[in-house]
């Protein structure tokens, strides 16, 4: 199945239920996500951790005026 069969059938199964089960349902989806986020967080920190000093200074420079050139909303 690809992602928009897999949304479509997870409305279906959540479609008529009630808003206690789908506050558990919310909350078990925003559980998935933290997990992922985690994980995805772990793995950067451990490919930052291989970096040399001379690309560890590049990145560095690279981001220095980061948030001056692209500021948030």
């Amino acid at each position: 199945m690809n992602t928009t069969q897999l949304e479509n059938e997870l409305l279906r199964y959540t479609k008529g239920l009630s808003k206690d089960a789908l506050r558990e349902v919310i909350d078990f989806v925003q559980f998935l996500r933290q997990k992922r986020l985690k994980s995805a967080s772990n793995s950067l920190t451990k490919d930052l951790s291989l970096m040399s000093a001379e690309q560890t200074l590049h990145l560095e420079e690279e981001f220095q005026d980061y948030k001056k050139l692209y500021p948030s909303e």
